[in-house]
């Protein structure tokens, strides 16, 4: 190989060392369900690495239970008072 060859692939060689280094600790976040479910994986690693971090209905699904709970079993007074202490923040 000429020399001009061999020094591209040298340069080639430290620019991808160079990108991989920037990206340490960045992560890929993909979601397969068109966003149902959102999971991440560091930057550059295997699929098997990722991690679901969010499942926004079930996570809403438990939420929204959790708060007809507590509609059915607190006084409405209380309730009424509890979102005044929400809106200006006491």
């Amino acid at each position: 190989m000429s020399d001009t060859i061999t020094k591209w692939h040298e340069m080639q060689e430290a620019k991808k060392d160079s990108q991989t280094a920037t990206m340490e600790g960045k992560f890929i976040y993909e979601s397969p369900d068109g966003g149902k479910t959102v999971t991440k994986r560091p930057f550059g690693g295997d699929i098997k690495d990722r991690v679901t971090i969010q499942h926004p209905e079930s996570e809403y699904a438990e939420l929204k239970k959790q708060a007809y709970t507590l509609l059915c079993n607190t006084d409405e007074r209380v309730i009424r008072i509890a979102m005044k202490i929400l809106d200006i923040g006491e």
